[in-house]
C-alpha cells in the first residue's frame, strides 16, 4: 500500500521509511523485492527515532506521520493505516498547501 501511495503521489509527497526494530538487511531485501524504491533508514540503537522524539513521538509500531512543507505534524496514526486514511490525509496537506 505504501508503495502505491509513494507512486501516485510521486510529484507532490515523499515517502522515507525508518526501520527501527526491523533486521535491515532482510528489511531492505524485502524493500527490494516489493519495488519499493523511497528512501529506508536503519535506525540503529533508536538515534533516529531520538532525534525525532519532541517532534515525532512513536509510541507504536508501526506510525505514520505526515508532515506538512513547513515541517509541521499534519496526521499521525499509529498501527496499521489504510491506504484511503492515508490517502485522505496527504489530499487534506496538499489541499491546505494550495490555498
Amino acid at each position: 500500500m505504501l508503495k502505491e501511495l509513494s507512486e501516485q503521489y510521486a510529484d507532490e509527497v515523499q515517502f522515507v521509511g525508518i526501520l527501527t526494530r526491523d533486521n535491515e538487511s532482510a528489511a531492505l531485501a524485502f524493500n527490494r523485492k516489493q519495488g519499493i524504491d523511497f528512501p529506508s533508514f536503519a535506525d540503529h540503537g533508536g538515534r533516529l527515532e531520538l532525534g525525532f522524539a519532541d517532534s515525532l513521538p512513536s509510541l507504536a509500531i508501526p506510525t505514520t506521520w505526515v508532515v506538512d512543507a513547513d515541517g509541521k505534524v499534519a496526521g499521525r496514526v499509529m498501527g496499521e493505516v489504510s491506504a484511503s486514511t492515508l490517502a485522505g490525509m496527504i489530499d487534506d496537506v496538499l489541499a491546505e498547501a494550495s490555498q
